[in-house]
């Protein structure tokens, strides 16, 4: 036997689904593939950001090895001196 909350519960999608209409139904499906719309676009937004970021990052530390490496090359020829 169910009892009162497992019954109500069991019942209250039934009843909210009788009183939904079809257009109901079409706008719910139409939010819903905005919603989508937009998540993607935030998250091919965040992917760009992310690879652009990886990329300068890279990029600078490629630029401070280069740097790093004539700086060492500098203090070689002082210490020749």
């Amino acid at each position: 036997m169910l009892s009162n909350g497992s019954l109500m519960h069991w019942t209250l999608p039934v009843l909210l689904a009788a009183q939904v209409s079809p257009e109901d139904v079409t706008r719910e499906i139409g939010r819903l593939q905005r919603n989508f719309e937009f998540l993607s676009y935030g998250f091919a937004a965040a992917w760009i950001v992310l690879t652009v970021y990886v990329l300068m990052m890279v990029s600078r530390e490629r630029r401070l090895k280069r740097e790093i490496t004539g700086l060492k090359a500098m203090l070689e020829d002082r210490q020749k001196r």
